[in-house]
């Protein structure tokens, strides 16, 4: 992986596909995104799809970028193209109907003429080099592809402080085999880790671009349960490590990323985004403020908080729909229906934070000891 990869971030104050277009069409060379990388390439591009939410949510790849990106693509020729993704829980056709129809992805395909995925199957994908995880199993267009435009969202993340380039590959791990990734690496350092190792492979042996949706981002409870906030801009970048340093810096999370600190002790980014090479709008020049921790990463303190006194979510029983996901999704098998609503179970939870990730009633909550609200 080239530590030494440029991040591109460009002021883009509104979801115009065709303004989006032109900004990709003039910065996407300074990536190696050009004619040359594409044409006659297997490329699939994945958004981040979370969940089927509306895009006014800030949740998922807004489709204005999409668009503009897969009409890019079109223009350098590629031997095929696919729309690919795997959300959380149940990786099914119907599933992924249902989720590319709320998205906006149905339009874009459309509009664009390029497919959607809609194959379920996957492949186990080794991964030699890996410090933590030797294989994980892989969706089979992700799989297959010569080039992967990775397309995320630029978001706050209840275990990993943000979610952008890195974690969004997580997604080409099908559907609820996430749960078991999580559950086999239960130490957030070992999940990281394998996350790390995905990257890392994926950039040995294939050609990988990513590009992030920061237009309009999201803070607080993200990924899912946050508030969108406006930080207007497009980044792009050929190292997932260096796009979210970059990213962490202008969201002001600067030194609280532990995924971004691994991959520098492993010195695949650098561990101070001053030492990125940044063209276009430095990240302390975005201007769109600070965003707001998730609440489960407030306080600079957190790692002095002994396990059994850190923040664990539990089941807002008033907002709790009955539907089942969560206890679905959970990796430890804690969470039960008690009286047709959700309930986690006393121990067992290792703080994945797969249930609040993927509720989409909000109706999984943060709770707090008295200690780690005084040490806030």
């Amino acid at each position: 992986m080239d530590t030494l990869a440029p991040v591109v971030i460009t002021r883009c104050q509104h979801y115009d596909t065709d303004a989006i277009l032109s900004l990709l069409r003039e910065h996407a060379p300074k990536i190696g995104l050009t004619r040359e990388a594409i044409t006659g390439k297997r490329v699939a591009v994945k958004p981040n799809l979370l969940l089927a939410y509306r895009p006014e949510k800030a949740a998922t790849t807004h489709p204005a970028v999409m668009e503009a990106v897969i009409r890019l693509l079109r223009e350098l020729e590629p031997a095929s193209l696919i729309i690919a993704e795997s959300p959380g829980g149940v990786y099914h056709e119907k599933t992924l109907l249902h989720i590319y129809q709320e998205t906006g992805m149905t339009g874009v395909a459309e509009r664009t003429g390029v497919p959607l995925n809609y194959d379920t199957s996957y492949r186990s994908f080794p991964m030699p080099d890996g410090v933590t995880a030797k294989n994980v199993d892989m969706i089979v267009p992700i799989h297959e592809a010569d080039v992967i435009v990775n397309v995320c969202k630029l978001k706050t993340h209840a275990l990993a402080t943000m979610t952008g380039a890195a974690k969004n590959l997580f997604g080409v791990i099908p559907g609820i085999n996430k749960f078991e990734m999580h559950a086999r690496f239960k130490k957030p350092s070992d999940f990281f880790s394998m996350v790390i190792d995905l990257n890392a492979e994926l950039d040995r042996q294939k050609t990988v671009f990513h590009l992030c949706d920061g237009i309009v981002g999201m803070e607080g409870d993200g990924p899912s349960g946050g508030t969108p906030k406006e930080a207007g801009v497009l980044l792009m970048s050929r190292n997932p490590f260096n796009l979210d340093t970059a990213a962490a810096s202008l969201m002001g999370f600067t030194g609280r990323v532990p995924l971004l600190a691994m991959a520098a002790e492993r010195g695949l980014c650098p561990a101070d985004p001053a030492l990125l090479k940044v063209e276009g709008v430095s990240p302390r020049n975005v201007g769109c403020g600070d965003f707001l921790l998730p609440d489960a990463k407030k306080g600079r303190r957190f790692d002095l908080i002994p396990p059994f006194l850190q923040p664990k979510p539990f089941i807002d029983r008033t907002l709790c729909r009955g539907c089942q996901l969560c206890m679905k999704s959970c990796p430890q098998k804690t969470i039960i229906m008690v009286k047709g609503k959700a309930r986690i179970k006393d121990g067992g939870c290792i703080k994945c934070f797969c249930c609040q990730e993927l509720c989409t009633f909000k109706a999984v909550k943060i709770k707090k000891s008295f200690i780690y609200k005084i040490l806030e």
